[in-house]
This record gives C-alpha cells, structure tokens and sequence, in this order.
C-alpha cells in the first residue's frame, strides 16, 4: 500500500444521513450510505453526516473504490457505536472484495500483500502473508492527465471475456512472489525486487493484453515505461487496470529527482508524476 493519494472522511451524528463535499462524488457517497443502510441490523442506527476531505482519483488504479466504501462503512459504524466489526462484515455492507480482497486487507493493515484468492463465490480473498515495505523506498507514480483504466461495467465485462490463465502463468506468477518477489522486500534487496515487479507486472499485462489493447492500459504509459528503461530504472509496474504507472526507487533523493525531470520536461507535461511512500499500516481512525 502507499501513503498518498488518500480518502479522508469526518463523520458526525445528524438529523439524517447527509454528504457534504462537492462533484459527483457526493452522489456517490450518497448511494453507499444507502447500500450500507440496506445491510441487515443498520436500517434503524443513528443517522449520519459524511464530510468529505480528501479522495483518491476514481479508475486510475489505485482501488478508490474499496477505499471509498470501507471508509463509508466504518465511518458510520463508529457514528452507530457499534461494538468491533469484522472486515468481512465491512467488505459485505459495501459489496466490496469480491474479486480480489488486497484492497480489504489494505485498509485494515496496510504493508506489502499476497492475496492467496478464494475457493467459494461467496468468500472473500485469503491473505496468504503480510510483510513490511521498506519504509526508505518510495514511488513515483505517473497518469496521464487524460484518461483512465476500466471500471465498473467495462471491468466486467473485460473479466467476462478473459480465458481462463493458463496453469503454467499462474504457476509462474507464483514463484515470481513467493520465491524472488516476497525474499527481496523482506531482505531490502531493491535491484531483486525491482527486477521481480518488473516481470510479475509485465506477465500480467501479457495476459490481458486483449482486453487493455496492450501489455499497458495507456500507449502514453508505455513511452514512459521505455524511457524509464532506457535510463536503467527496472522497478516499473502498472497499478490494476492503469492507466498509472509505479516506479520504485531506492530513496526520496532519487524519486525527487526523477520527479523533477519529468515534470520540468514539456515533452511530458500532458502527464502527472506524485512521488510517495509506502504505507506500512491501516487507516487511522481519530474518535473525539
């Protein structure tokens, strides 16, 4: 997980349920407190009103979504002084985590994750291990200002006409993780972590190569991709459906002087380029 960009959200007992903040995301806000009052056992809890602060930038990859929703659902859970709920029950009230549960295990405890998948339609991920991410590291991550990954319908409907992964690259993913990508992170070895994000991210990408129009969502990436390679960066990633791109760097001198190259240049001012850390805990959640 990475520190920024990030939802914010105050919560309050009201009247009745109430979104204050500005855009389209109001309404967006609006319908989860309404999904979160059709769960069973909230339909009658106090009412409440959601100030939102800060907000992570909808289908660029960063699951906004899970985010968004799990922020709702506790937000209103601690307003209706509920006792401890568990994050299946989080998950459930919002519909999130039915695909993948990295996003779930993200918010409750942050940190570098390996979601193991589900057997049952009706279960969430299992969270195979958690590791710290060394906290010296950061990204720089980078979008186009144009554009954005699939989502929603779109999402779906790519899934729904994906053939099943072969064994043989599921196998492969695999042993990317458990054998050079998990050692790496937890030794801080950054050129063997570098190389296996790399390569895990560019199998993936293969593989939905039909359904993104290329091994990256967004052509514009794949220059930056190039021209990161070209001067020796290997740790590049897309972020889920993209379009952002993830580039690892050893410490904060060297991704703000990325950051500053690219950002200085003209040739790449249609893009954006945030350099960040990792985030190696949950969301904070302040009671006054």
């Amino acid at each position: 997980m990475i520190a920024a960009p990030r939802t914010v959200l105050t919560a309050r007992t009201a009247a009745v349920d109430r979104v204050c903040g500005e855009g389209p995301l109001v309404s967006r806000v609006d319908r989860l407190m309404q999904t979160v009052r059709q769960s069973q056992g909230l339909g009658d809890q106090p009412a409440c009103e959601l100030q939102i602060s800060e907000t992570i930038p909808a289908h660029a990859g960063f699951g906004s979504g899970t985010q968004l929703g799990l922020a709702v659902a506790t937000a209103m859970s601690r307003v209706a002084d509920e006792s401890e709920i568990s994050l299946k029950t989080l998950a459930m009230r919002v519909q999130r985590g039915r695909r993948s549960a990295i996003g779930l295990y993200g918010f409750q405890q942050g940190g570098f994750l390996v979601d193991g998948g589900r057997f049952e339609a009706n279960q969430i991920g299992t969270l195979v291990t958690r590791v710290e991410f060394p906290s010296d590291w950061r990204f720089v991550i980078t979008a186009p200002k144009k554009g954005v990954g699939l989502s929603g319908d779109a999402e779906q409907s790519a899934f729904g006409k994906q053939p099943p992964m072969p064994v043989a690259l599921t196998a492969e993913l695999c042993r990317i993780v458990l054998m050079d990508w998990l050692p790496a992170t937890i030794d801080a070895d950054f050129d063997r972590c570098s190389d296996a994000m790399y390569t895990f991210g560019y199998a993936v990408g293969e593989f939905f190569l039909p359904a993104q129009g290329g091994v990256f969502a967004s052509p514009r990436m794949a220059e930056w991709v190039e021209t990161l390679q070209s001067r020796g960066l290997r740790g590049v990633a897309q972020t889920s459906w993209g379009p952002t791109i993830a580039a690892l760097c050893e410490n904060e001198a060297e991704a703000r002087q990325l950051q500053r190259d690219f950002a200085n240049d003209e040739s790449w001012s249609d893009c954006t380029f945030d350099v960040v850390e990792p985030l190696n805990r949950g969301a904070t959640i302040q009671v006054s």
